[in-house]
């Protein structure tokens, strides 16, 4: 499929940045922010054991990932047919939650907005995702692969801690002010760029899940690194972190090694990560990050022997490891998706999956390591990551077999 470059090229950065961003902010709103300031509201913790619901839509997006490549209005775009109305419905579902007021006696309605704004992000995604695959050239994929992770994770935040804190020193007003600037923002930036018309390549043959299934070895492997790259980054941050607070380290020092994961993940593993994939290719990017993962769940072992005694420096040697792992492995897996999906005519559902199984694969292991760490220890929880990890340097690269490629995945045609 020949690729058309935008009329309006500068403005593709920037958009991508905003979208992404905007992606993240409802997750982080409703998995970080609402728990919190409805118990402080003096909701009962029985009554938010659903809010983690609210992240199932991304899970299950590749029900529908084909309908976005299939269905669009040909005035807007195939992708803006789709960012535009799902953009705007979670401004309105903002602008729900602002009319309610979060308090106890509004947690249905606010759970029914959270699953809506979930839905639409979700269902954005799809398109977002799409949309850098066809109109971004394969050497800009890396650096764009490293906005698409850092700016989601930046979204998370805002929509998470940096609502709390605005919502706590200035009141919910504000707070729902600064949640819509970046989504607000964002629509604006699609409304003003312009979609080039889509090839009539482009149109040839409906998208299907089937037809990702059938492409061969290349996308078994991805699926494989996507959701074996994700339990093996869950066993670090998730359970490290348990362990800390069981070892009675201060709230607000763990919460410290939280930041400093974060800002690492953002800019030494996205950047780096585009940076290694530059150099060395895809595969070899995500093996080194998958390396680094593993070298720190180790190194977690190793400190869950001696708790409660937990040496500063191993713990800052073992987050940063891990989160440069968790940024490398996920801008390299995704680069090598985007680029098998590049050159095919439904990028929406390619991408759908890798990143499905992604999310799926993040969802299993913080519930079941967790439920491991409870019933032998954390010690063996860190171990099964270490081992999650030797696989994953073992079983992708079987997969891919002589399909791998030093830049990613070629596709069969």
């Amino acid at each position: 499929m020949t690729k058309t470059a935008s009329n309006r090229p500068a403005l593709l950065w920037p958009l991508i940045a905003c979208l992404y961003i905007s992606q993240g902010v409802p997750f982080g709103l409703a998995m970080e922010a609402l728990p919190a300031a409805l118990r402080h509201a003096g909701a009962e913790l029985a009554a938010l054991a659903l809010l983690p619901l609210v992240g199932l839509p991304w899970v299950l997006k590749w029900g529908w990932a084909s309908r976005v490549d299939n269905y669009w209005h040909r005035r807007l775009g195939r992708r803006r047919s789709w960012i535009i109305p799902m953009q705007s419905l979670v401004l309105a579902c903002l602008l729900g939650v602002w009319m309610l007021g979060i308090s106890a006696a509004t947690l249905p309605w606010l759970l029914a907005l959270a699953v809506a704004a979930s839905l639409a992000s979700a269902t954005q995604d799809v398109a977002t995702d799409a949309l850098v695959a066809e109109q971004f050239p394969a050497a800009s994929l890396p650096a764009a692969n490293a906005v698409q992770v850092a700016s989601t994770m930046v979204g998370f935040f805002y929509g998470g801690p940096v609502f709390l804190m605005i919502y706590g020193k200035l009141g919910q007003a504000a707070a729902m002010l600064a949640l819509a600037l970046p989504i607000a923002a964002s629509l604006l930036l699609v409304l003003a760029w312009r979609e080039p018309a889509v090839q009539a390549s482009a149109q040839s043959g409906k998208a299907s899940l089937r037809h990702f299934l059938l492409s061969g070895r290349s996308a078994w492997g991805l699926i494989a690194a996507a959701f074996l790259s994700a339990v093996t980054v869950v066993a670090c941050h998730g359970l490290g972190k348990l362990l800390l607070v069981d070892a009675h380290w201060p709230l607000t020092k763990v919460g410290q090694i939280g930041m400093l994961g974060g800002a690492v993940t953002i800019v030494l593993g996205c950047g780096g990560g585009a940076w290694l994939v530059r150099r060395l290719g895809a595969w070899p990017a995500f093996y080194a990050g998958i390396a680094a993962a593993g070298t720190a769940a180790a190194i977690w072992a190793w400190l869950a022997w001696q708790a409660p005694a937990l040496p500063l420096a191993a713990v800052w040697t073992a987050t940063l490891l891990a989160s440069f792992g968790a940024g490398s492995a996920s801008v390299a897996v995704m680069t090598a998706a985007m680029r098998f999906a590049h050159s095919r005519h439904q990028a929406g559902t390619d991408m759908t999956m890798v990143q499905s199984m992604r999310d799926l694969g993040e969802m299993a292991a913080s519930s079941s390591l967790i439920a491991l760490a409870a019933g032998v220890g954390y010690t063996q929880g860190f171990l099964l990551g270490l081992i999650l990890a030797m696989l994953t340097l073992i079983l992708v690269p079987a997969l891919l077999g002589a399909r791998s490629a030093r830049g990613g995945v070629q596709s069969r045609p």
